[in-house]
């Protein structure tokens, strides 16, 4: 049932917005890397536009969190765009996330 949802555009939210984080914290990807017990190789995947299917586990959102004290939610800003839930409960959600 949800094999068609693009599920990188998902990736690509989460990624774009861990790079605002940081970048918002004024820290280099190795800065990170190093805070989180992570390889910066890792992090520049996580935020490059062109890499499909790099996602982030909970446990590194949540040592994300931690080290610069945000709630969990920021890192999911933009996803009622990618799906308008609220405007249409009653549809399946691969509708909204392959327009």
């Amino acid at each position: 049932m949800y094999e068609e949802i693009d599920y990188n555009k998902f990736y690509r939210l989460i990624g774009d917005n861990i790079k605002k984080i940081r970048m918002d914290h004024n820290d280099s990807q190795e800065v990170l890397a190093e805070k989180i017990d992570m390889s910066r190789g890792f992090i520049s995947q996580v935020e490059s536009p062109g890499l499909t299917g790099i996602g982030v586990s909970l446990d590194t959102l949540f040592r994300i969190c931690i080290v610069y004290n945000i709630d969990i939610r920021i890192f999911f800003d933009g996803f009622e765009k990618l799906i308008n839930i609220k405007n249409n409960q009653n549809t399946e959600v691969k509708e909204y996330v392959n327009n």
